[in-house]
């Protein structure tokens, strides 16, 4: 038997009338290939719909060696609630075939496959955000909240349970979500590691800049899914307001799309500023989100809940000072100095408004960010990846023996 990997997470996979498969964001096929370096091959698990047209934005999911196991699609829990029993029916064999399965957390999709697998299979998962931030949130409905606290104790159990646990963060998430390794130590069969599931190529990094009198300062925010208000987009709108009331000449483009954008928007023209504020919609590449944020002097990222944002990585890598919230695994990244309340728009105000009355610590900012970002390049964290998805197959390949006998 060939060693399969599943894996379960959150993507959102739209199937097209050929049998191909894409997606809005992140997970196209090239992101597989971390998994692929060590197993021959994968099996993706996720929610799915039937599309008629494919758009040129969207990105391909499948192609050689990553075949797609189909999960009945729904969004938000009423529709959770409704397709649930017809959900539990088809995970009856998600992991048929496979020889371990991994699962990305949190996600109430890739739980339900966690729930569902074989007691024989190599278990694992990579935590790529803190789902407690989620529960503090102010913004959330009361039964929100209460799915926000299931969810952040589903994370425990499952932490607590599998074989392999990987983190974004060096120290911040596990904190809450320590793995079985932590608590009883370090095995063959039990293994924590930590690394940022984001890559970045070497074309990701330019340099450190030099910022001189400023008389103009054009903010950026990446938010690639705008489906909740939880990536802070009306904050910094309502900086961009503060500091120009406060009479300097601020800009701003904001990055992605998603159901909220035409609310962004017409916040952004409630509050007078939407000639200032510039929605780029989703844009086709990296490359392309790479060219704004070059065009741009500050990154602001106002988020409620993170685990180590690839936004602010993109771009600590093209040199730009980062002001965000303490929030996940940022304040492992960004000083504390740089770091307000996701709701303070005041605060990040006459924070942007004395940068640009000091230029000297905006250098000093862009030059110890694009140092950090260099340990986020691919050829690091592949190596830290690739040494713990080895111990899965190894107990994958144990399994196997066993059932040789």
């Amino acid at each position: 038997m060939g060693n399969k990997l599943l894996v379960a997470c959150d993507v959102h996979l739209l199937k097209a009338p050929d049998g191909s498969y894409w997606c809005d964001a992140i997970y196209k096929y090239n992101f597989w290939k971390r998994y692929l370096d060590v197993f021959q091959s994968i099996r993706v698990a996720g929610r799915c719909k039937e599309v008629k047209t494919i758009n040129p934005k969207w990105l391909r999911v499948d192609g050689p060696r990553v075949e797609i196991f189909e999960i009945p699609f729904y969004q938000g829990p009423k529709q959770l609630l409704f397709k649930y029993m017809q959900i539990q029916k088809c995970l009856k064999n998600v992991d048929e075939g496979c020889d371990a399965a991994l699962m990305r957390m949190p996600s109430q999709t890739a739980y339900m496959v966690f729930k569902h697998l074989s007691k024989k299979i190599p278990k694992a998962g990579e935590i790529v955000y803190d789902p407690s931030d989620d529960a503090k949130r102010k913004d959330q409905s009361f039964i929100m909240s209460i799915l926000n606290r299931r969810i952040s104790n589903q994370l425990k159990q499952f932490c607590r349970t599998v074989n392999g646990v990987s983190y974004v963060t060096e120290y911040s998430i596990q904190k809450n979500y320590p793995s079985v390794a932590a608590l009883k130590g370090e095995s063959k069969e039990f293994f924590e590691s930590y690394y940022s599931t984001i890559t970045l190529s070497d074309d990701a990094f330019t340099s450190s800049r030099i910022y001189n009198n400023i008389s103009h300062m054009k903010i950026a925010l990446s938010s690639v899914a705008m489906e909740s208000d939880r990536k802070g987009e009306k904050i910094l709108i309502r900086a961009v307001k503060i500091a120009r009331q406060k009479g300097f000449d601020i800009t701003a483009v904001i990055i992605g799309d998603g159901s909220k954008r035409v609310e962004f928007e017409k916040y952004a023209k409630n509050e007078g500023v939407d000639e200032f504020i510039t929605f780029t919609g989703l844009l086709p590449s990296s490359d392309d989100v790479r060219e704004q944020l070059l065009k741009s002097d500050i990154y602001m990222f106002p988020t409620q809940a993170e685990g180590l944002p690839r936004g602010i990585l993109e771009a600590m890598a093209v040199g730009m000072p980062v002001l965000s919230t303490p929030v996940g695994g940022i304040p492992e990244i960004i000083e504390k100095d740089y770091l307000f309340s996701p709701f303070d728009a005041e605060a990040f105000a006459n924070k942007i408004c004395y940068l640009i009355e000091n230029p000297n610590e905006l250098n000093d900012m862009s030059m110890k960010n694009f140092e950090r970002a260099k340990s986020f390049s691919n050829n690091k964290l592949q190596k830290k990846r690739n040494e713990f998805y080895q111990k899965l197959r190894n107990l994958s390949n144990k399994e196997e023996q066993k059932c040789t006998f």
